[in-house]
C-alpha cells in the first residue's frame, strides 16, 4: 500500500469513510465491543502490510510450510504435536527478533524479501486443544487479506477445517487450498483420490471454487536446504511447491496486493452488514407483530365497550321500567282517590301516606336496589373478565418462541429488554388481577352511583340506597296529597276545584316522575361510562410501556435497516470499481 496511484487513493478514502460510517451504526445500535474493534482494526489495517493468514489443523504442517514458502528451516517451529501454541506474525526486519505482543500473540522479524510487503500470521490449528487460541486465530481471519488453508493429504478436508473454511467464506476471504504431505500418497491415483474429495467437499458444501495445490513442504524444505543441483531441482519438482509459489507471486504482485488489500474490508463490511441486516429484519418481523398485538388489545378494548353499552342499556331499561311502573300507578292512584266523594279519607294524612306507601310505592324500592346491585356486580365481573383477557393474551405473546440466536446474535440488550418489559407488562397486569376485590370495587361503584344520583336531586344520601333515594324524591318531594286536599276543603272550593286540581296533580306528579326518571337514568349512565373509561384507561396504561418501546424500536430498526441499505451499496459501488468479483465466487 505503499505505492499508490490517484484511483487507489481515492479508493482507499471510501473504505476508509465505509468503515467509519460502519463503525458509527455500531456505535448507536448498542454492538459489542468485539464487533467495533473489528472495524476499527480493519481501518487500521488500510495502513499497513498485507497480512497473509496460514490456518489449518496442528498436524497439517503449517509451520513447515511457512518455513518452506520462505527458505527458512527453523523460522517456524514444527512437530507431530500442538508445536505452535501461540499466534505467530512474522514481520520483516534486519535481524532476527522476538516479542510478545499480548497475550497469545508473539511478533517475530526476520531479513526475509517475501517480508518486506508481506506479513505472516501462523495460527494454532483449528482443532487447536486450547479453545482460546483457536478464538484468537478466529479473529485474525477477518483482517486477513488472504487466506492460505492447509490441509493434510492424509486426513483432508475434516469437520473442523469445514467449519473454519465456512467462517473464512462468510467473511469473504480470497482462499488458497494447500493439500500439504503428498509425499505420504502412493501415486497419482491416490492423489487424484484426494483432489476429487476434497474439490467436491468445499463445492457441495461451501459453494467454493478455490485454486487448489498439491505440495510436500517437507520435500520443498528439503530441496532448499540442500545445495543447488540435480538433487535440490528433484526435490522441489516432486514437492510441487514451484507451481504454487508462482501462483502466490504472481498473485501477490504490487497490483494484487492492492487490489486484495482493497477488496478485504469488503468482506468484513458486507458479513457485518450481512449479520445486522438479519438481526434488523428479525427484529421488524418481531416488532410488527407486538404492534398487532397492542392493535389486539385496542380492538379487544373497543369491542369490549361497546359490548359493555349494548348490555347496559338492556339492563338500565330494567331499572327505568321500575319507575314507570312506579309511575303509572301512582297516576292511576290518584286518578282514583283524589275525588270528593274520598275527602274524609284524605284528610286522614297518616292513612293516606300508608295506603300510598302500600298501594304505590310497594316494592320498589327493593326492585331498584336490586337491579342496581345486578348491575354493579355485572359491571365488576366483566370488567375482572377483561383484565383476565389482557393478562393471557400478553402472557401468551411473551412466551412466543422466536430464534433467540439471530435476535441475540448482534450482542446488543434489545431482546432481553423486550423480555424484560413484556415479563413486567404481564406481571402488573397478573397483579392487577391478583389484587382485584370484586366486594371493594362493587361497594365503591355503587357509592359513586348513589352520590351522583343525590347530588343531582339535590338531595343528601345519607345511609339511604339508591332504590330508597328514588322512593323519598317520588313520595315526598314532589307529591303532597293532604296538603292539597286540605286547601281545597278549608276554602270551600272542593266541589269545583278539586278535578282540575286532580288533574293538575297528575300531570305535576307524571312530569317530575319522568324527570327523575331521566335524571336517574342519565346518572346511572354516566358513571357507567365513567366506570367503563376509567378500566379501560387502566388497561391501557398496563401496556402503555410496551408499546412505546414497539413504536420507539420500530423507527430505530427502520433508521438501522436504511443505514445498512446504504453501507451495502456503497461497499458493491466499491467492489465493482476495484475490479473484483463478488464475494461468494472466490
Amino acid at each position: 500500500m505503499r505505492i499508490l496511484d490517484e484511483r487507489h487513493k481515492a479508493l482507499v478514502e471510501r473504505e476508509q469513510m465505509l468503515l467509519k460510517g460502519l463503525s458509527e451504526f455500531l456505535k448507536s445500535f448498542g454492538a459489542p465491543q468485539q464487533d467495533m474493534s473489528l472495524v476499527e482494526r480493519k481501518l487500521a489495517d488500510l495502513e499497513e502490510l498485507f497480512l497473509l493468514v496460514v490456518v489449518g489443523e496442528f498436524n497439517a504442517g503449517k509451520s513447515a510450510f511457512i518455513n518452506a514458502l520462505l527458505g527458512e528451516s527453523e523460522l517456524a517451529q514444527e512437530g507431530v504435536t500442538p508445536t505452535t501454541d501461540r499466534i505467530t506474525v512474522l514481520r520483516y526486519g534486519e535481524s532476527p527478533s522476538e516479542r510478545e505482543r499480548r497475550e497469545g500473540v508473539v511478533e517475530r522479524e526476520y531479513p526475509s524479501d517475501f517480508l518486506r510487503e508481506i506479513a505472516i500470521v501462523d495460527t494454532p490449528g483449528t482443532n487447536a486443544i486450547i479453545r482460546h487460541h483457536e478464538e484468537l486465530s478466529r479473529g485474525f481471519v477477518p483482517r486477513s487479506d488472504l487466506v492460505l488453508f492447509v490441509t493434510s493429504s492424509d486426513r483432508p478436508f475434516t469437520e473442523s477445517e469445514r467449519e473454519y473454511l465456512e467462517l473464512i467464506r462468510d467473511w469473504g476471504k480470497k482462499i488458497v487450498l494447500v493439500v500439504n504431505k503428498v509425499d505420504l500418497l502412493r501415486g497419482d491415483e491416490d492423489r487424484d483420490k484426494v483432489r476429487l474429495f476434497v474439490e467436491e467437499g468445499v463445492r457441495s458444501m461451501l459453494g467454493l471454487k478455490p485454486p487448489i495445490f498439491f505440495v510436500s513442504a517437507y520435500l520443498a524444505g528439503k530441496a532448499k536446504a540442500t545445495s543447488p543441483g540435480l538433487e535440490s531441482d528433484a526435490l522441489l519438482k516432486a514437492s510441487g511447491f514451484e507451481e504454487l509459489e508462482r501462483y502466490v507471486m504472481n498473485l501477490l504482485d504490487e497490483e494484487g496486493r492492492v487490489r486484495l488489500k482493497l477488496e478485504s474490508p469488503l468482506g468484513v463490511v458486507e458479513e457485518i452488514a450481512r449479520r445486522y441486516g438479519l438481526a434488523v429484519n428479525e427484529r421488524m418481523a418481531l416488532l410488527e407483530e407486538d404492534f398487532k398485538m397492542s392493535e389486539n388489545v385496542e380492538a379487544q378494548l373497543g369491542t369490549y365497550k361497546e359490548d359493555m353499552r349494548r348490555d347496559f342499556e338492556a339492563r338500565l331499561a330494567e331499572i327505568e321500567n321500575i319507575a314507570l311502573r312506579m309511575s303509572e300507578r301512582g297516576d292511576e292512584w290518584l286518578d282514583e282517590n283524589i275525588r270528593i266523594t274520598n275527602i274524609r279519607e284524605l284528610i286522614r294524612q297518616e292513612k293516606v301516606q300508608k295506603r300510598f306507601q302500600e298501594e304505590v310505592v310497594a316494592d320498589t324500592e327493593e326492585l331498584i336496589d336490586g337491579r342496581v346491585q345486578e348491575l354493579i356486580d355485572w359491571m365488576v365481573y366483566r370488567n375482572l373478565k377483561q383484565w383476565r383477557a389482557i393478562v393471557e393474551y400478553v402472557n401468551r405473546r411473551r412466551q412466543a418462541r422466536y430464534d433467540e440466536h439471530i435476535i441475540g446474535e448482534v450482542g446488543d440488550n434489545f431482546e432481553y429488554n423486550r423480555s424484560q418489559l413484556l415479563q413486567s407488562v404481564g406481571k402488573n397486569a397478573t397483579d392487577v388481577v391478583r389484587r382485584y376485590d370484586r366486594e371493594r370495587e362493587s361497594a365503591q361503584l355503587a357509592l359513586s352511583i348513589q352520590g351522583a344520583v343525590a347530588q343531582t336531586a339535590a338531595s343528601g344520601a345519607g345511609a339511604l340506597g339508591i332504590g330508597a333515594l328514588v322512593v323519598t324524591l317520588f313520595t315526598t318531594r314532589f307529591l303532597d296529597v293532604t296538603g292539597l286536599i286540605a286547601a281545597a276543603v278549608l276554602a270551600g272550593y272542593g266541589l269545583f276545584v278539586l278535578p282540575n286540581r286532580r288533574r293538575k296533580a297528575r300531570e305535576e306528579f307524571r312530569r317530575k316522575t319522568e324527570t327523575l326518571r331521566e335524571r336517574l337514568a342519565e346518572v346511572v349512565r354516566r358513571q357507567f361510562d365513567t366506570e367503563i373509561e376509567r378500566s379501560v384507561e387502566r388497561m391501557r396504561e398496563a401496556i402503555a410501556p410496551y408499546t412505546r418501546f414497539v413504536r420507539t424500536e420500530h423507527a430505530r430498526m427502520t433508521e438501522a435497516r436504511s443505514a445498512l441499505s446504504e453501507i451495502t451499496t456503497e461497499a458493491e459501488a466499491l467492489r465493482a470499481e476495484i475490479g473484483a468479483p463478488g464475494v461468494r465466487s472466490s
